[in-house]
């Protein structure tokens, strides 16, 4: 019975609750389909809150809330503000057509440059002409290469005018060649050659009597070094006359003849020292 009691009490709020909803809710069936429908969803909590409660009070809230229509408030958060526009209605930015058309460009090696090929060093020529009268170019180139070995072995003008006096009255101041020796002429570019025994060159020295090869006989600077080095074994050379120093080297048959080329001989030597 009493159980009943509480019952009908909970139903009875409900059924008054649901009967003023109803009463409430026909005075805005005429404001639209919009208010209607809200109105609606607002007594089905009423009734919900009032079932689940178990209270009037609560169905009571429910219902007043409901005689005046209220607008829907969206709570939002305040965004930031910001000067950007969204995203989406951002403009999109242009794009360089070239830059990306354009290719990257590959990297490239450039080859090491080749080193340069070595120079030679440049020889400076001193070779020194010289000008005299009565002998010709050969002749002068050969009285230069005489005189220039007696330089470098030591010797002064005196033993460089008995080696020219011996040269001159020998061969003429020519590398001349054997017709005796065949393989002399292999050795010489001169015209001028002789025939007394197997004398050779410059000096006519003979390579049978121990002065050298037939080669070494055949150059200038060869054959004058072996004469030069001859005179220096001579004891007192320097105080002998030029014809009596170059008879002690050459032991000639004819000793006086090496005196007429004394004067040339000298010549040369001055036409030297001048051009050098």
């Amino acid at each position: 019975m009493h159980i009943r009691k509480i019952i009908e009490g909970v139903t009875g709020t409900v059924r008054a609750a649901a009967a003023g909803i109803s009463h409430r809710s026909s005075n805005f069936f005429t404001t639209g389909d919009g208010e209607h429908h809200r109105v609606r969803r607002i007594a089905v909590v009423g009734v919900a809150a009032a079932v689940f409660t178990g209270t009037g009070a609560t169905a009571a809230w429910a219902i007043s809330n409901a005689e005046e229509p209220t607008e829907e408030v969206a709570v939002a958060t305040e965004a930031p503000a910001t000067t950007e526009a969204p995203a989406a209605m951002r403009a999109p930015q242009e794009v360089d057509k070239e830059a990306v058309e354009r290719p990257t460009p590959e990297p490239t090696t450039e080859p090491e440059p080749e080193p340069e090929p070595e120079r030679e060093p440049v020889v400076e020529d001193k070779t020194i002409d010289i000008d005299v009268a009565d002998i010709d170019d050969e002749q002068e180139a050969n009285a230069v290469t005489i005189i220039e070995t007696g330089a470098e072995m030591g010797f002064d003008e005196n033993g460089w005018a008995v080696a020219l006096a011996t040269a001159m009255q020998e061969a003429k101041l020519y590398n001349a060649a054997s017709e005796a020796v065949p393989e002399s002429f292999e050795y010489t570019d001169s015209k001028v050659s002789y025939s007394d025994h197997d004398s050779v060159g410059i000096f006519q020295q003979r390579p049978s009597m121990g002065w050298g090869s037939v080669e070494e006989l055949m150059d200038v600077s060869t054959s004058a070094s072996k004469f030069y080095g001859t005179l220096e074994d001579v004891d007192g050379w320097q105080d002998m006359s030029i014809a009596e120093a170059a008879q002690s080297v050459q032991v000639s048959a004819y000793p006086d003849y090496y005196a007429q080329w004394e004067g040339l001989a000298w010549d040369i030597i001055d036409a030297y020292e001048s051009a050098s």
